[in-house]
Order: structure tokens, then sequence, then C-alpha cells
């Protein structure tokens, strides 16, 4: 009998690799770890779920591969959450938390002229689904309770168009680019950016323009198009300041200087069929002009940065992401001081790193009000400690290349030079959601939706979206929560439709 007892003392005890996890209904679940054993009669999982609870033996087959570092199980279709604990010869795992899902999909309506590719996504009080798309011939909208995507028209210049593109030709066009931010302010309106040509520097004038759609409004009276002052502007992300009741924008503006404006939407001049066949540069003014129907305009110190995504902090300052400045920065707007923070030298490997670098792009308020944002080629998502702001050392990179004040954790798994880390979302729990983006070549890509864990201590990743449709890429972009329902609304751009991720709930 004293070999079986050694055997037992001397068996590793059994850990989970993550402290949750997730899966799809009716797809495989994959838990890692370590010290699991191999099956035999003394393994098995303890599974509980709502009401139900049972024990699957380690040789049933459900059980598709038992290892000592993973195992993975069937979900049968019917699948919800719950929670696991392993039991092996080491002994028992604390119960780990199993979030199980389903997708389900929304396929957006080809319109003449335009890609349909969805690109940023937003959840109104209402539950219903916006979407702008690439190109912006037209914007979506998805009631749930329909499931069905409506396309909206977007209000259309004389021609031949405020926008250029050197598409083919060098010319002036009805198609804008960039259609990176879409949002619903308290009142229910839906504001989102139709951005000039990107990079464009040619021949013609090149505008952009921030459209409000009011749901609400008598027909005929939806639509104020507010049209931004300045040539070759490259408008890309929105922010709605609800105690200054301004709108914030960025303004890439590689060709005419990288800039941070605000308008009030209430007294600022709009026009939703303005020609731009004469100059409204009078539409801007400096910070603290006495008369405040004009864009406030903030030069920023790095012209080249191209500010791509801004938040409102509860401060009152503005925060952005230096798309091409491998930064993050902040404005004071009543002093106009901006200071700015540098990140660590690019580790993705795509061919735009060299001269972008990690392209930081959406941002978010944090836990603490600290700042969370994403690098889309490093596939980083990054943490600035409110806490440390005004600490000299925030400016400048350290002996080991890092920013002291700044928290960065990579995603597991990544393809560094052919997956783009594109949006992030909070999830009322506190998780950090994001998504994955690809070329329209990857079809058998890895990229998919994952999560930090509230506590920021771990990353898990769903299963690849690859398997949904073999003939497109997988290719999430924008991404929403509904912080009623807690379903997770994503843009697949390659394949021109709207995901959902919903809960399974344990019965």
């Amino acid at each position: 009998m004293i070999a079986p007892l050694l055997l037992l003392t001397l068996a590793q005890a059994p850990a989970f690799d993550l402290p949750e996890t997730a899966g799809l209904a009716g797809a495989p679940l994959e838990l890692a770890g370590s010290g699991f054993g191999t099956a035999g009669a003394a393994s098995f999982l303890e599974v509980r779920s709502g009401a139900a609870s049972f024990r699957l033996a380690s040789t049933a087959p459900q059980v598709l591969e038992w290892r000592d570092d993973r195992i993975r199980i069937a979900l049968p279709a019917d699948a919800r959450s719950g929670e696991i604990s392993l039991h092996a010869p080491g002994g028992a795992t604390p119960f780990l938390r199993v979030d199980v899902f389903e997708y389900s999909w929304y396929d957006i309506p080809p319109t003449p002229g335009t890609n349909a590719s969805p690109l940023a996504i937003t959840v109104g009080p209402d539950h219903r689904v916006w979407v702008n798309q690439e190109f912006h011939l037209e914007f979506q909208m998805l009631d749930p309770a329909v499931g069905a995507v409506v396309g909206l028209p977007i209000p259309k210049p004389v021609d031949p168009g405020p926008f250029a593109s050197t598409i083919f030709s060098d010319r002036r066009t009805q198609m804008s680019s960039l259609g990176e931010d879409i949002l619903v302010d308290p009142r229910g309106r839906v504001w989102f950016t139709q951005g000039g040509g990107y990079l464009y520097s040619g021949l013609h004038p090149n505008h952009s323009r921030v459209v409000c759609f009011d749901p609400a409004a008598p027909a005929g009276s939806e639509y104020k198009v507010y049209n931004a002052p300045g040539d070759w502007n490259e408008v890309i992300g929105l922010a709605w300041d609800q105690a200054r009741g301004r709108m914030w924008v960025t303004n890439g503006g590689l060709s005419s200087g990288a800039k941070i404006a605000s308008f009030d939407p209430e007294r600022a001049p709009w026009s939703n069929h303005f020609a731009f066949n004469v100059s409204i540069n009078h539409h801007a003014c400096a910070p603290g002009a006495p008369t405040d129907d004009c864009w406030q305009v903030y030069a920023l110190p790095n012209p080249t940065a191209q500010p791509a995504h801004l938040l409102a902090h509860p401060s009152g300052d503005v925060w952005y992401t230096a798309y091409w400045g491998n930064a993050i920065g902040r404005l004071e707007p009543e002093t106009g001081v901006i200071e700015e923070y540098p990140l660590p030298p690019a580790i993705g490997t795509s061919d735009p790193v060299w001269v972008v670098g990690s392209g930081p792009w959406q941002i978010l308020l944090g836990p603490n009000d600290d700042i969370v944002f994403n690098e889309f080629f490093d596939s980083t998502l990054g943490r600035f400690r409110i806490s440390r702001l005004g600490d000299p050392a925030c400016l400048r990179l350290n002996a080991q290349g890092r920013n002291p004040c700044i928290e960065e954790i990579v995603v597991p798994e990544v393809d560094l030079k052919h997956h783009q880390l594109h949006s992030i979302a909070f999830d009322p729990e506190g998780r950090l959601w994001f998504t994955q983006h690809t070329s329209g070549d990857q079809l058998d890509s890895t990229v998919s939706l994952g999560f930090v864990t509230a506590d920021g201590a771990a990353i898990v990743l769903l299963p690849s979206l690859a398997g949904f449709d073999p003939d497109d890429a997988p290719s999430a972009a924008g991404i929403a929560i509904d912080p009623v329902t807690h379903d997770v609304w994503f843009a697949e751009f390659w394949r021109q439709r709207i995901g959902r991720l919903r809960w399974l709930a344990p019965r």
C-alpha cells in the first residue's frame, strides 16, 4: 500500500491557467492548465449551471481530449454558462467560471456604389444598433426586435462632392473615407464622421463632415450636417462632452497638420448640402474666442501625429490617441496645454509599422478614471494610471524603453504581422472586450473576439471566427456592448455584416 500512497502524495495539484474562460455552444471548449493527469477512473469534471449539477467522467464521449496540460470538451448545442471544477489524483481545482455564448448574424444590404463594409458600431438606450460604414453613401440601423439591417441615406452634397480621392484618378467625389466613429448622445441623437480622402494632398479641396441624425425628429428634419472648416482635413473620432454640451473631433490632417476641435451643436452653423464653393475657414476660431458659434481648433505639437479617437474625461481634460505619433495625449481645453505620453517602440511586423508605429487607436475611460487604449498594430492594450498624472516621468520613456506610467498587455497567440487589434469596449462587469482585424486574403485566420478579465489579470480568447463563413476572411472591426442585455455587437468588415455574441445564462 505504500507505493500508491506515495504516488498520490507526489501527484501535482491541478490548476487552471485562467481565472475564467469562455466558449461557444455546440463547439469544443478548451481548458488549459497543469496537473490534470491522464484520463482514468480517478479523474472527472464537476459541472454546475444554475440548479443543475453533474459529474463528467474523464473517459466520457464528450471529453475529446484529456492531457496533463489541456482538456477539450464538446459543448452541446443547448449548453449554458456555469462553472467547472477538475478532480484529479493530485486534488481538485477551485470552480472555474465558464461563460457560454452563441453568435447570430445580420447581413448589410448592398448599396450601389459602396462596398457596405461596416467599421464603427454603437448601441443606443433603446437597444438599436447603429453602424458607420466605409465610403459612407449610407449608414445602417439594426433593431434587434425586427432582426433586419436597414440602410439610411446620408445627405448628399451637390456634385461633384466635397471629398477627394486618388483611387483610379485624382478627382472630387461623393464618397468619403475614415468611417471610424459613431455614437449616440444622451438625447438619443446619432452622430458619425465622414472623413476626407485618407492621406489626400492632391489637386482638389478635400473636406470632412460630422453628421447628426435625430430618429425622433419630424420627417424631413432628421439630419444636421456640420462641415469641418479647413482643407485637407481628415476627421476621424468623436466624443460627446456632456459637461460642456460640445462635440469633440479629431482632425488627422497629415497634409494640413494634426488638430483637435470642438463645436456647440446648438450654435455652430450646419448645412446638409453645402457645396464648399466658398471658404468656410472663418468658422474656425482659436480656443477661448469670445464667440461660441465656431469650431474651436487646437493644433497639436506633433503635426503628423494623426489623432484618431478621443475621450472627454470627467476631470474636464480631453484625451486622444496619436495614431501616427506612437503616443497618447491630453488636452486641457481651458488653458490649451497639451501633453503627449510616448509609447514603447512597436513590436508589430506588418508593413505599415515602420511608418506608423504601434498605432494607438481607440481610447476609453477605465477603472478609477484611468485611461485605457489599444495599439492597433501591436495587438496591445494599454492603461495610463491617472494617479501618475503630473509626474514628469510620464513624458518620456525610461532606460528600459517603457513608459513608467503605462501598463501594457499583449493579446496571447497573436500573429503580429497579420492580426490587428481594432476596437475595444467595456461590458457592465468591467471586462474589456476587443476585436481582431486582418486582411481580406486571410480566409483561415485565427482572429477572434476576446476580453481582459475585470481584474486585468488575464486575457480570454473566443474560438476563431474563420469557421463561420468559408468564403470571406474573418475580421471584426467596431465593437459595442448593450449595458442592459450584455449583448456584444461587432462589425464584420470583410463579410459585410453585423455580428452579435449573446451570453447564454444558466437555466
